[in-house]
C-alpha cells in the first residue's frame, strides 16, 4: 500500500476520519505535509492518543525549543500553533523519537505560552 499526501486534511472540512475513533489531521510546520493521527480510544486516557511524528522530537522538547527547531522546521510558527493545538486536544503523545509521553497542564501550558509567542496567523498561512 503506497500512501499519499491528502492535502484534504487542511482544508476547512477539517480531519480525515479513517474510522470512528481514529482520524489524520494537518500539522504541518517540520515539513508543510506532516500529520498527526488522532487515536479517541486507548487504555491509556480518556483523552486522545496522538501519534505525533516530528510535531514532537521528544518530551524534552517542550521544555527546550531548541531540540526541535535545530532539527528542522519548514514553518516554526505553524509548529508551534500545531504543537499546542495537538497537546490540548491528547492525553499522550507519541513523538517522532523518544518514548510515550502523558501531557500533562504544565506542558500544555508551556505549549500554549509558546504559541503565543508565534504570533497571530496571516492571511494565506497553511495552519
Amino acid at each position: 500500500m503506497q500512501y499519499s499526501y491528502n492535502s484534504n486534511l487542511s482544508t476547512p472540512g477539517g480531519p480525515y476520519r479513517l474510522t470512528d475513533d481514529i482520524e489524520v489531521q494537518a500539522t504541518p510546520g517540520h515539513t508543510l505535509s506532516c500529520v498527526t493521527v488522532l487515536v479517541a480510544k486507548s487504555n491509556l486516557d480518556e483523552r486522545p492518543v496522538a501519534i505525533a511524528g516530528d510535531l514532537f522530537e521528544r518530551q524534552q522538547d517542550i521544555e527546550d525549543e531548541r531540540l526541535w527547531l535545530e532539527a528542522g522546521s519548514e514553518d516554526p510558527r505553524a509548529q508551534r500553533i500545531h504543537r499546542a493545538r495537538i497537546a490540548n486536544l491528547a492525553g499522550w503523545i507519541i513523538p517522532g523519537h523518544g518514548g510515550p509521553f502523558r501531557v500533562d497542564a504544565s506542558a500544555r501550558e508551556k505549549l500554549n505560552k509558546q504559541q503565543d509567542q508565534a504570533g497571530p496567523s496571516t492571511e494565506g498561512d497553511v495552519i
